[in-house]
């Protein structure tokens, strides 16, 4: 297990956890025990900055950019502080801003996948001391069958990422950029990880991916088998519930195909899928580079409901450059889909995120008459999601570039 205690017997490694770094952590870690660098540092996870303390202890941390107002403040705190750790960052945001990241007083800032980047710098630190500040790494692409989802000796274990990075390039994602192409991890891979964790007492797996519809490349025959492949391990590993195509592994319109659906609903203990559907205009969807159209978002739907499962329907309304006319589209679609009794919505704002192709453009402003209709359908319990919130959030985050907190 990872240790919280304050007894200095090797030089010290610790995260800030929180619960937005619930399936990065391990991978970290994971990476740090495969090298066999856990057994020569003492890890740590850290409920606050305040519990790491000395210029040869390390706190890292793993963020988005909603997080990045909590991660300013915490670090303003450590300034001047003598016995500031050294720290470092990555994750989405610190990829999407690493000179910002630098600015902020990080001396170590990776971009893209931290695996590799992590254990290097963690052989260099313990070989040559406190590194030269700040700097800024690329990390490397991460071989996701040499690696378990779960990092056993620490005691972490997350979703059960099946998939990583994403082929498409949607707009309004962070993904891309982060990841590069989709790859998956094998079915025998994956398997290992859940035998490692069910026998730490877990029964219950939920599947971690962009699309978990896309799992085994091109050709619907070929994701058909290896989902078959997939779950059949999984189960003879010790799972006793499967979650697929609901979060965190939600679809996309154009992957949904009957077999699969029919595969879910067979082997699968969720009875819901999330597909996201985004828009309900085509001209819309192609500048959100979505790849599809409301057609297809459309048929997901009924093909949902023909299987047997509940359709849960993504949408994301204030697009910058969205018409009113596109809006009413949306809306039109959310109707159509809460006209079926078994399916929901959950609806989105959209938030400007560093990194994405929409960046920095402003949310477009959503009508006072959308924003009634919207809510009297929350009020009515056929639609959730976060949207009234995440409305001020996209406010907040371009608030942040203007003070400098944001430098790209």
């Amino acid at each position: 297990m990872l240790s919280r205690s304050r007894e200095r017997l090797k030089p010290v490694l610790a995260f800030r956890r929180t619960p937005g770094n619930y399936n990065s952590l391990p991978s970290l870690v994971g990476a740090l025990e495969r090298a066999g660098l856990d057994s020569r540092i003492e890890l740590r996870l850290a409920g606050s900055p305040a519990e790491v303390r000395g210029p040869d202890a390390v706190l890292a941390y793993s963020f988005t950019t909603p997080a990045l107002g909590q991660v300013a403040e915490e670090l303003s705190g450590l300034k001047g502080r003598a016995e500031r750790p050294v720290l470092i960052a990555g994750g989405a945001h610190p990829s999407a801003d690493p000179e910002g990241c630098a600015a902020l007083g990080f001396d170590l800032v990776v971009v893209g996948e931290g695996e590799c980047a992590l254990v290097d710098f963690v052989r260099d630190w313990l070989s040559a001391g406190t590194p030269q500040r700040p700097q800024i790494r690329r990390g490397a692409a991460q071989d996701l069958d040499s690696s378990l989802h779960v990092a056993e000796r620490a005691g972490l274990f997350p979703f059960v990422e099946i998939s990583r990075g994403c082929d498409r390039q949607c707009a309004f994602c962070q993904t891309p950029p982060l990841f590069g192409r989709m790859r998956h991890r094998s079915p025998e891979t994956v398997a290992a990880g859940v035998r490692v964790a069910v026998r730490a007492g877990k029964r219950r797996f939920r599947f971690l991916s962009p699309d978990a519809f896309a799992y085994g490349g091109a050709g619907a025959g070929a994701r058909l088998d290896a989902l078959g492949e997939l779950l059949e391990r999984c189960r003879a590993a010790g799972a006793r519930q499967l979650m697929l195509g609901s979060f965190p592994s939600e679809v996309r319109p154009d992957s949904v195909e009957p077999a699969l659906l029919e595969l879910v609903r067979a082997r699968c203990d969720n009875r819901s899928v999330v597909v996201g559907a985004q828009a309900g205009s085509d001209a819309l969807l192609g500048r959100m580079r979505r790849g599809h159209t409301a057609a297809l978002a459309r048929r997901a739907v009924e093909l949902c409901l023909e299987a047997g499962l509940n359709p849960l329907v993504d949408v994301l309304f204030g697009f910058p450059s969205e018409t009113p006319d596109e809006r009413a589209s949306t809306l039109d679609l959310v109707r159509w889909v809460l006209s079926h009794r078994r399916a929901a919505v959950h609806a989105h704002y959209y938030i400007p995120l560093p990194g994405t192709r929409a960046w920095p453009d402003a949310p477009a402003p959503l009508e006072p008459k959308l924003r009634a209709a919207l809510a009297g359908l929350q009020a009515n319990d056929r639609l959730e999601g976060d949207w009234q919130e995440q409305i001020a959030l996209g406010r907040q985050i371009l608030d942040w570039r203007e003070r400098g907190l944001i430098r790209v």
